[in-house]
């Protein structure tokens, strides 16, 4: 497997030839080279090699849709709210539950990577293309042989890092390919080809289903300063959770990732790797905070939102200027009976199952739990 081939594979399947850029070439080969020098690199290439030609192809379809609706790179964009923190701190609900307004425009799971031609409105839920994949899911999920910590239906919010990994810079990829030099390269790199990309293909997404776009994303948290760029009218809501149980639970996360990918879990790489990149998640956004003005983020914790999350929402809606009808409190009611299922089988983590101790990762968190010491109880 070579990044050309991936190329020409995605060349091939939609029998278009120009991208609109090459940004995501320097990390695809990162991301290549990272399988090939991995002892179960047939198994990896088996199971990533068709989602890299997905996307791709994805964005070869946006490039090209584009360059036929040139009117489209210039139509406004208003994201007025944006969910972010460190993952595992509650903002796949905080999502839902604002899903669960219809005044708000949610990128949904299957139209993230599946955006041309863009749906309408009234088939954001109901295209052939969503419905396909609902019914894949409800098929094979019955027949993980694993417990998964994160789940998202096709017609459900999903997250930006969807979009960003067709520019290939997005931490999705280091959880299935486990690689030092690449989440190394994440904590760095340019990220402003990933917020424009991500822009070009809201714009596409909103032509035929226009909204006011509710996003959501806990590495928007890591990369804020190219979010805050990229999106200056938006206000964040910030979720918070204990670091500690944050971070066993990305651990549990990430083990699926690799689960998916090579059949085992690559335990010193998540020891290694993930309590930096957890922490940044937290200090990058409250370093940048400090010349923000007091109205551009709300702290919300993840015990709050849990104990009692609609009291919650009202919070949240009062911030944001926005009346919480009662038509949505119950929609948000429903759901989270819905939801008890899930998280009734969501599986159990500590620190000591990738081998950290509280006393050697407490030092990452410092700053962060002196700024924040309610989220010691959250």
């Amino acid at each position: 497997m070579t990044a050309e081939e991936l190329i020409r594979a995605a060349r091939k399947q939609t029998g278009l030839e120009e991208f609109d850029g090459d940004s995501f070439r320097e990390p695809l080969e990162m991301l290549v080279a990272a399988v090939e020098a991995r002892p179960e690199r047939d198994r990896i290439r088996a199971a990533l090699e068709p989602e890299f030609v997905s996307h791709l192809s994805n964005r070869l379809r946006v490039a090209d849709h584009l360059r036929k609706n040139p009117e489209l790179l210039e139509a406004p964009l208003d994201v007025p709210v944006i969910v972010m923190g460190m993952p595992r701190t509650g903002t796949t609900i905080l999502s839902y539950l604002l899903d669960c307004d219809p005044r708000w425009r949610s990128l949904l799971n299957w139209e993230a990577v599946d955006s041309v031609p863009p749906p309408t409105t009234e088939t954001l839920r109901t295209d052939p293309r969503c419905l396909e994949k609902r019914q894949f899911q409800e098929e094979i999920l019955p027949h993980i042989p694993f417990s998964v910590p994160h789940w998202e239906w096709a017609d459900g919010p999903t997250e930006c890092i969807f979009v960003h990994s067709q520019d290939f810079k997005a931490l999705m990829w280091e959880s299935r390919v486990p690689c030092r030099e690449y989440a190394e390269y994440m904590l760095g790199c340019d990220m402003s080809t990933a917020y424009d990309y991500e822009k070009k293909l809201l714009r596409v997404l909103q032509s035929r289903a226009p909204g006011r776009w509710a996003l959501k994303m806990p590495s928007h948290a890591l990369h804020f300063e190219w979010a805050l760029r990229a999106f200056p009218d938006a206000r964040f809501l910030w979720t918070h959770r204990n670091p500690f149980e944050a971070l066993a639970s990305l651990g549990t996360t990430i083990s699926t990732g690799h689960l998916a990918s090579f059949g085992e879990v690559d335990e010193r790489h998540i020891h290694d790797v993930y309590p930096h990149q957890m922490a940044e998640h937290a200090n990058r956004p409250m370093r940048a905070r400090e010349r923000l003005a007091e109205d551009r983020i709300l702290d919300v914790y993840c015990a709050e939102l849990l104990r009692d999350p609609i009291a919650a929402m009202r919070r949240i809606y009062a911030w944001l200027g926005e009346e919480l009808t009662a038509p949505v409190e119950a929609a948000m009611c429903a759901w989270l009976e819905e939801d008890g299922h899930r998280q009734a089988k969501r599986p159990s983590y500590t620190l000591e199952d990738f081998g950290w101790t509280r006393e050697e990762v407490a030092p990452h968190f410092e700053e962060y739990l002196a700024r924040y010491p309610e989220a010691k109880e959250a």
